[in-house]
């Protein structure tokens, strides 16, 4: 019986990952416009303290990300999908293929149970950081419809790593980081090749019901006022004005929703810039009619051709560029860098998705070239001995120079706590070798 529900499905997933959006999104990703501006006066931000290592409005989010642990991204932990069909690339098509097994379940019960760990929870708090942003995917949260293949479990893990942050007396913003029908057709928003949640009303429903759900959970008093922030939607691509509206629509409703749901509680609604720049958003949903709102920006350098092309002094100066863009923006809502990450390359294995290369060595096809490609094996792997002193050094200012730019708004959450082989883009082992500070507020490169 599992085998003939899912062949209908197994062949849809083939038409998907062979469907071309209009307008490729990792063309835009981590462009950050550099304005001119004049700073109007500091806005009421309403929420105060919830006592713990971080409350909105006082000192800056310091906070890392649990990437790949309860959303799957191949480049993250590729082990799950080396051994797999070429066309199981995202956690779609990784269900399709585990129903398939006499052990549905099993492998990703051990990944929940292993790839994040209490005993981990405490380093990041050890270290002075005093957030922990946390993916989850809308088919954890809610019932499977149409038979979604999607294995389902992931929601008690998210339920645990809160009790355990309150423990230690870390916040959460949970992220809401798949929404049905795929907001932007990235293999971390589920399923990869399709982007068909702003045209489906029932799609878009189905996103605020989880939103519900969330929070009717996390206002509860077991976990202690441990969820400072619900983002309401990870990265969504709109691709024309239209599109636009339809997610301000949203973004509306589902504050609605969680303002609904919190009862006496306090949550901060977390809104994503959608690649749109964050001055697109700074007249929306603002005092008074709205309140405890904050902007989410992420800024990857390594997504365009002109900053991946930049020598280290170059990029680190253009984030520096980033600081009045960043202060505007928190002028009127609380704006932080919720993804970044010290690495200036996109040469992680799998970072574009699984069977695809890279931009920096021009292995990606789906990107026009670099005119001077780099040699990728430099820059990434999963034994960072093997960087040079001039790339650890460069690692280690480009961590302390973006922490300082981005706390001179709201703050930061780096992208992400661990991989498997890519050194450059985990926090953890950037506190083993040294080019992540202990204590994170160090600053020993000036």
């Amino acid at each position: 019986m599992r085998i003939l529900h899912f062949i209908p499905l197994l062949v849809l997933s083939f038409l998907r990952l062979n469907l071309e959006i209009q307008a490729s999104p990792t063309s835009y990703r981590g462009e950050s416009p550099r304005l001119k501006v004049e700073l109007p006066s500091q806005v009421d931000k309403r929420q105060n303290g919830h006592g713990g290592g971080f409350s909105w409005g006082h000192d800056p989010m310091r906070g890392v990300n649990i990437g790949g642990w309860l959303v799957l991204e191949p480049w993250i932990t590729p082990s799950l999908f080396l051994n797999k069909p070429d066309w199981v690339v995202d956690e779609w098509t990784y269900g399709i293929y585990m129903n398939y097994q006499n052990d549905t379940m099993g492998e990703i019960r051990r990944h929940w149970n292993t790839w994040f760990k209490y005993e981990e929870m405490k380093d990041i708090a050890a270290v002075g950081l005093n957030t922990i942003r946390i993916q989850i995917g809308f088919w954890s949260v809610i019932p499977l419809e149409n038979g979604e293949p999607y294995l389902v479990g992931a929601y008690d893990y998210l339920k645990l790593a809160v009790t355990w942050a309150a423990s230690l007396g870390l916040k959460v913003m949970i992220d809401l980081h798949g929404a049905p029908g795929g907001q932007n057709s990235w293999d971390n928003s589920g399923i990869r090749g399709v982007r068909e949640w702003f045209y489906n009303d029932t799609n878009i429903e189905r996103t605020l019901n989880a939103l519900t759900t969330m929070t009717l959970e996390f206002v509860k008093d077991e976990y202690q006022n441990s969820v400072i922030a619900i983002e309401v939607l990870n990265e969504p691509f709109p691709n024309n004005p239209n599109e636009v509206n339809i997610l301000k629509s949203f973004y509306q409703a589902a504050y609605s929703r969680i303002r609904d749901a919190v009862g006496g509680k306090r949550i901060t609604v977390a809104l994503d810039q959608a690649y749109q720049g964050l001055y697109v958003w700074e007249g929306f949903m603002r005092d008074p009619d709205y309140w405890d709102v904050a902007m989410d920006t992420h800024i990857y350098s390594m997504f365009d051709l002109g900053l991946l092309s930049m020598g280290y002094n170059a990029n680190l100066e253009w984030y520096c560029s980033q600081v009045d863009y960043l202060k505007q923006s928190n002028n009127m809502h609380w704006t932080i860098v919720g993804e970044w990450t010290p690495a200036n390359t996109d040469c992680a294995f799998w970072l574009n998705g699984k069977g695809r290369g890279a931009r920096y060595d021009n292995t990606l096809t789906t990107s026009g070239p670099l005119q001077f490609p780099g040699d990728c094996s430099a820059k990434t792997g999963s034994d960072p001995s093997k960087f040079s002193a001039e790339y650890v050094d460069y690692l280690a200012r480009s961590f302390e120079i973006q922490s300082w730019v981005y706390e001179q708004a709201s703050g930061y959450v780096v992208w992400t706590w661990k991989t498997e082989q890519a050194s450059d883009w985990s926090m953890q082992t950037g506190i083993t070798y040294g080019w992540v500070p202990n204590p994170i507020t160090a600053k020993p490169h000036g």
